[in-house]
């Protein structure tokens, strides 16, 4: 096989060889470009309130965001997508093929063979070595256990590994990139990003309580927690199906779920001032933007079955001058830590 020098020298004679690394170098350079951008419009396309974190970044935190960002995006498509294989033994193999296809980028990080947004995926792990790959094995084996359409999850803890492989892996895949304070690890700032994807993908869930079991037949709320409040899976179903009055049964279940998810809130902004300078503002803003849902939730007087909880883009955008204002005069550092609960969801984390 002709090597590219050679073919650049067949192409534009003798003084090609000269520039051969050069234009290659170029030519990667522009490929890489555009595969960013293509990860850019995903990720403003699909994840608009993660995206308006992402500008808050610096560009090339930003750029490597979207990467991970599609990354993470095409593998949940294999199981939930629009035109995911409703063929369950398909949706594994392709699981499969995914763990594969991931090992191989992080063994050889060659281009050869790879679509655009593999392109910008592995040139993000070309610019953050320090990147881990289990957190990306852990996405896939949460993507594994939302295969079976009845979902279904007995304990929190049962909950809780379900959503540290979908959303708290997120966190750590985007730690190295994010970089961390003077003389802090990036071990120490494990829990509080553990925390935050935790929060997020309970947010998450309690938006989408009525889309999840009217479309998908899942419930995700912790069956424990059902029984507690005198909820059951039926009530659910009706009412995505019947609609009708929201109980006090229904609401107190929601309240305590919101405590929990704005518990893992306080966690993870503890967790802000050790990030970097540059790192801090884009967290917060992403913590904060998804925990408004959560008021949002309350103001619909718990309904989601009917209503969807969002935060309009002017609260979005209200949002941000006060959240930079506590960023740059070191606001963060008076957050107290809470670290006694991140100890025991660690240890749970370590078991697994």
């Amino acid at each position: 096989m002709i090597d590219s020098k050679e073919f650049l020298r067949a192409l534009f004679g003798d003084k090609a060889t000269d520039d051969a690394d050069k234009l290659l170098r170029e030519a990667k350079q522009d490929v890489v470009a555009m595969a960013y951008e293509d990860c850019k419009k995903l990720t403003s396309d699909y994840a608009k309130t993660f995206f308006l974190a992402t500008l808050a970044m610096q560009e090339q935190q930003a750029k490597a965001t979207w990467a991970i960002y599609a990354w993470c995006r095409r593998v949940d498509e294999i199981v939930d997508g629009p035109t995911a294989d409703p063929d369950p033994k398909k949706q594994e193999a392709e699981l499969e093929e995914w763990m594969s296809r991931l090992q191989r980028m992080y063994d050889t990080q060659q281009l050869q063979g790879l679509d655009a947004y593999d392109i910008a995926f592995s040139d993000m792990l070309d610019q953050y070595p320090g990147s881990e790959i289990e957190p990306y094995r852990d996405m896939i084996r949460g993507m594994q256990m939302d295969i079976d359409d009845d979902v279904r999850y007995q304990t929190w803890e049962d909950l809780y590994l379900y959503c540290y492989r979908v959303a708290a892996t997120v966190g750590l895949m985007t730690l190295p990139i994010m970089g961390t304070a003077p003389g802090v690890t990036i071990e120490e700032s494990k829990e509080p990003a553990i925390a935050l994807g935790i929060a997020l993908q309970l947010t998450n869930i309690l938006r989408d309580v009525g889309e999840d079991a009217r479309d998908r037949a899942r419930i995700y709320l912790p069956l424990e927690d059902l029984e507690k409040f005198g909820v059951t899976q039926e009530y659910i179903f009706d009412m995505c199906k019947n609609g009708g009055e929201v109980t006090e049964n229904y609401k107190n279940l929601m309240k305590f779920e919101i405590a929990r998810a704005r518990e893992y809130y306080k966690q993870a902004e503890g967790g802000i001032a050790l990030l970097s300078s540059g790192a801090q503002l884009p967290v917060a803003v992403a913590g904060e933007l998804y925990k408004e849902i959560l008021e949002e939730l309350e103001n619909n007087d718990y309904d989601n079955f009917s209503k969807r909880a969002f935060v309009s883009k002017q609260k979005k955008l209200a949002a941000i001058p006060g959240l930079w204002f506590r960023t740059v005069t070191g606001g963060w550092k008076s957050v107290a830590q809470d670290s006694k609960s991140m100890s025991t969801e660690k240890d749970k984390i370590s078991t697994t």
